[in-house]
């Protein structure tokens, strides 16, 4: 049995060794990527941060209005059943 080949990826630069039967990759060394500049992840974060603030804004602004919407319909439905209060309410199973 022929052994693997090693073959370098000319595009990402990673280290593949590659079945020589089959032609299926059996094995990737990714190339590491250079330490980057601090500030330039310092900045990143921030950004992240941001978004995440925003999307957590928005998580927030949608439970206040369901919490109203529930209030709503549950006095709705209270009101209901102080107008009638020997009718049952209507079972969710019942098909008719």
């Amino acid at each position: 049995m022929p052994e693997a080949l090693d073959v370098d990826c000319p595009s990402c630069g990673s280290h593949l060794k590659v079945d020589a039967e089959s032609g299926a990759v059996v094995w990737v060394d990714k190339k590491k990527e250079p330490a980057k500049d601090f500030d330039e992840l310092v900045s990143r974060v921030a950004s992240q941060k941001s978004r995440l603030d925003e999307k957590f804004a928005r998580s927030v602004e949608a439970t206040k209005h369901s919490k109203d919407i529930l209030e709503r319909k549950f006095e709705e439905a209270r009101k209901r059943a102080e107008l009638n209060p020997n009718e049952r309410p209507r079972n969710p199973f019942d098909n008719e």
